[in-house]
């Protein structure tokens, strides 16, 4: 996957879009831009600040307005996220080799991780091992 452009707020429902479209299309978990979870966290505090401003303003039209296209975005972000981690989940009771950790986030490998650990416990439980 190529590197994808920084994240603005007039792109990122398109790079949301084509990163879901990725990550339906493969098995593989594909590697995110770098600071990506990052960018969309900025771009979510910049519609709550314009938020802000517009009822301040008392701009109720304008508000609307962006609270239509934060909750779209949020919409797309969860759709991208839940495929993303039913990848993770279901790649977690395999071994995990170094490939498909260095495609995650920090927070993506812990989550990996974590799940290999608990599921590889509750395997050997089903399997006559610990209880």
């Amino acid at each position: 996957m190529e590197e994808m452009k920084v994240l603005t707020r007039k792109n990122i429902r398109d790079e949301l879009l084509s990163l879901l479209r990725m990550e339906i299309k493969s098995r593989k978990i594909h590697k995110l831009p770098t600071g990506f979870y990052d960018s969309y966290k900025k771009i979510l505090n910049e519609y709550e600040q314009e938020c802000e401003r517009a009822i301040e303003e008392k701009a109720i039209d304008e508000y609307l307005r962006i609270k239509e296209e934060k909750t779209r975005l949020e919409n797309d972000f969860r759709d991208f996220l839940n495929r993303r981690l039913e990848k993770i989940c279901s790649s977690s009771p395999y071994e995990v080799d170094r490939d498909a950790l260095a495609v995650l986030s920090g927070p993506e490998k812990a989550l990996m991780l974590e799940l290999q650990a608990i599921l590889s416990r509750y395997s050997s439980q089903f399997l006559g091992g610990e209880q």
